[in-house]
């Protein structure tokens, strides 16, 4: 439950941070429509600046018993207005590569846009990936929320499927901030991220998950 503090906020007060830790404590209980907006879907996500460079991202799901860790790498660069983002293709590929192997061949990015991605895999299926609702949160440089809604559509030989996928994601710096230039460049990030899996539209009339998902994460730099 959300502090009575919070919750008593006016409406007028309801933003995009009370909106992410609301949805982060309604968890698992989620449905759809959740807290997103569809403007700036032409825009790619805008980073913290502690996340530019090169990591390897160790994933560890909180629901496996087992607690396997998944490693893969990650990037993330300034774009031409100077602004850090994911590289989404390269990032995408790593994770795939990581959990499919060689069933994942390529991905690939929409040229007209950074929120779509196609995916190839062997036996000619493909997978088309568009991001249909965000919101995002940057407190203060210390804690950085996305809630991304993704459209997913797998195609083979014999027929589509559709669902939507909502990934929210919560990342700060593993220890305190330090004063230096060098501290801050070496430090870990560390995450959280709550993912379900909802049916396509129009496939049901229910908006409850189909599949629940929770990991941890944590970022280590390597440039």
């Amino acid at each position: 439950m959300l502090p009575s503090s919070i919750v008593a906020r006016p409406l007028i007060q309801d933003s995009s941070n009370i909106l992410l830790e609301r949805r982060r404590n309604d968890w698992p209980e989620w449905r759809l429509p959740g807290p997103f907006s569809q403007t700036d879907l032409k825009k790619d996500i805008v980073y913290p600046s502690w996340f530019i460079g090169s990591w390897i991202v160790q994933s560890s799901d909180l629901q496996k018993r087992d607690n396997k860790t998944l490693e893969y790498e990650a990037k993330f660069k300034l774009n031409s207005f100077n602004e850090v983002v994911g590289d989404r293709e390269f990032n995408a590929f790593s994770v795939g590569k990581a959990v499919l192997g060689d069933k994942l061949l390529h991905v690939k990015d929409d040229p007209k846009s950074p929120n779509r991605q196609l995916a190839t895999f062997k036996e000619q299926i493909f997978l088309d990936t568009k991001v249909i609702g965000r919101n995002q949160f940057l407190d203060n440089e210390s804690a950085f929320f996305i809630d991304e809604l993704a459209l997913q559509i797998f195609h083979n030989l014999d027929v589509s499927r559709i669902k939507r996928v909502e990934t929210l994601s919560e990342f700060h710096l593993c220890k305190e901030q330090s004063s230096t230039v060098q501290d801050l460049f070496d430090k870990t990030i560390c995450g959280e991220q709550w993912q379900a899996v909802y049916p396509g539209p129009g496939e049901s009339l229910k908006s409850k998950p189909m599949k629940k998902s929770h990991y941890k994460l944590i970022f280590r730099r390597i440039s």
